[in-house]
């Protein structure tokens, strides 16, 4: 008897996780309701904004600490503003596009990966924040100036892509 009640507890289990993604009812009282994903942030590019409702999805993100990866290359984005509320951010591809301020990514102290060449940069202080980055690309920003970039070429260990004009 007792295996009989461990197996039903058992396939129970293995139900419900099954049904995860589903509200389930018991006498039409919600006794579960999957969580949501997060959609409660603003950005100022709406391109922006659909490129991380895109990232939300594909890792059905419940909370913006959960986002982790965000590829937003040739994406037309112009401002960065809003992605700050995202500080769980590792990887950041934002390569091709016309980004001339990155001073929202000065909140993203996990950033690990973060790629920015060919934009619009005109400095890179903000960069020096970003302790944990271990590859950075800012090639092909040609009115970027450097000396920002030589103090952060001194400081840093991990795979760094300087514009042509800084070399």
């Amino acid at each position: 008897m007792k295996i009989l009640g461990l197996a039903s507890v058992l396939f129970a289990t293995l139900a419900l996780n099954g049904c995860s993604n589903y509200q389930m009812t018991v006498n039409e009282t919600v006794v579960y309701d999957p969580p949501t994903l997060f959609t409660d942030f603003t950005t100022e590019d709406p391109k922006l904004r659909n490129c991380i409702d895109q990232a939300i999805k594909d890792s059905n993100a419940t909370s913006p600490l959960e986002v982790t990866r965000l590829s937003c290359t040739h994406a037309g984005l112009t401002s960065l503003a809003g992605i700050e509320q995202f500080r769980g951010l590792t990887e950041l591809q934002l390569s091709n596009n016309s980004l001339t301020n990155i001073e929202p990514l000065a909140q993203l102290g996990r950033l690990q990966l973060l790629r920015l060449e060919n934009n619009q940069l005109q400095q890179a202080t903000t960069l020096l924040s970003l302790v944990n980055l271990k590859d950075l690309n800012i090639s092909e920003n040609p009115g970027l100036a450097c000396d920002d970039l030589k103090q952060l070429a001194e400081l840093f260990t991990g795979n760094l892509v300087l514009p042509e004009q800084c070399l």
